[in-house]
């Protein structure tokens, strides 16, 4: 029962009782909840009218209580959208699952409603793996870790970041300053084949390593 029945019910019985619900918070402000899927469920149907989407944090990556949460809200709201954290922070290997596994975990969610599915940190690690193995292997082998680790993976996989001046703009300011001055400026000039010095990537096949 409620609060106010509780105490109607006490008093009815010949006794009273005092209860405030704010003394218990925490220093943060928080009310003292023991959280699990029945609590998220139903704090997740209260916002289900307000909210674009419904999000449940969890421990692990468990389809189960994926499941469960869905069923839980789709149960009365059978058009909510679900998100779903595909956190970093969980050890995906530990958890006893098979490649299979991780590799239909996505469309095994998504088939449950979770349209919205983020890795909160995913450029983070890459970019943690990639700073350390090549800064690693530049301490050993000088500019040919740059040239090995990166620019040639760069090529291989048609990383578009190869020829970054033009992500800055480079090239179409050069053009912009070139038409300008009537094609007298300094920029064509002064490299290679005009332009910026990215037009060396345009080289013949024989320039090319393999």
């Amino acid at each position: 029962m409620s609060l106010a029945e509780a105490q109607d019910m006490a008093r009815k019985n010949g006794f009273d009782f005092y209860f405030d619900w704010e003394t218990p918070r925490t220093e943060e402000g928080y009310y003292r909840i023991e959280g699990s899927i029945a609590f998220c469920i139903k704090r997740g149907l209260a916002f289900a009218d307000y909210a674009d989407m419904l999000w449940m944090e969890t421990p692990s990556p468990d389809l189960a209580n994926a499941k469960e949460f869905a069923q839980g809200i789709h149960s009365v709201k059978p058009h909510v959208f679900l998100s779903y954290n595909l956190s970093p922070s969980f050890n995906w290997d530990g958890h006893k699952m098979t490649e299979d596994d991780i590799e239909n975990f996505i469309p095994n969610l998504a088939s449950m409603g979770y349209c919205w599915q983020f890795i909160t940190l995913a450029g983070f690690h890459m970019d943690a793996l990639i700073s350390e193995v090549f800064t690693r292997n530049y301490h050993k082998h000088g500019m040919l870790a740059f040239v090995q680790y990166i620019q040639r993976k760069e090529k291989q996989e048609g990383v578009d970041q190869l020829t970054h001046q033009k992500w800055s703009g480079a090239n179409l300011k050069d053009r912009e300053v070139d038409l300008a001055s009537n094609n007298k400026s300094s920029t064509l000039a002064n490299t290679q084949h005009g332009g910026s010095t990215e037009v060396q990537f345009a080289v013949s096949p024989a320039n090319k390593h393999h």
